[in-house]
């Protein structure tokens, strides 16, 4: 009788759209390298981190503290807590900046991959209509 029960409940666990078991059986394989997945984390934190920078960002990026021009990061002799990656030589604080930074990279990021997926279908197309010379 338990083993009636078990298969049911484990037949019924399975999805059963398309969609979902695709996901589904993607994730399984994705899942099992190690390295995917662990860049699919850092490369999660670091849009979580872009998108909240505010937020995130300990002082804003261009505000500039003169009584702390090039004060090396916290680690080291002379650093202080309140700058965790040092300062540079206009005494902006480097953590806020780098948060920040992330932000016009990934913008940048992104602006690259629409023009190169934008002009890639173009030519495909093209390629595919005319044929012959323009194929190769």
């Amino acid at each position: 009788m338990t083993d009636q029960t078990t298969a049911e409940a484990t037949a019924a666990s399975i999805p059963t759209g398309g969609r979902q078991r695709a996901f589904t059986e993607f994730w399984h394989y994705y899942s099992m390298n190690t390295g995917a997945v662990i860049g699919l984390v850092v490369f999660s934190a670091l849009v979580l981190v872009a998108i909240f920078a505010p937020l995130v960002a300990p002082h804003s990026p261009d505000e500039q503290f003169r009584n702390a021009l090039l004060t090396p990061p916290v680690w080291q002799e002379g650093g202080k807590s309140m700058f965790l990656l040092g300062t540079d030589a206009v005494g902006r604080d480097m953590l806020s900046r780098l948060i920040f930074g992330a932000r016009f990279s990934l913008f940048i990021g992104l602006v690259v991959v629409v023009f190169s997926l934008t002009s890639g279908i173009i030519l495909g197309v093209l390629a595919g209509y005319f044929r012959g010379w323009v194929d190769t």
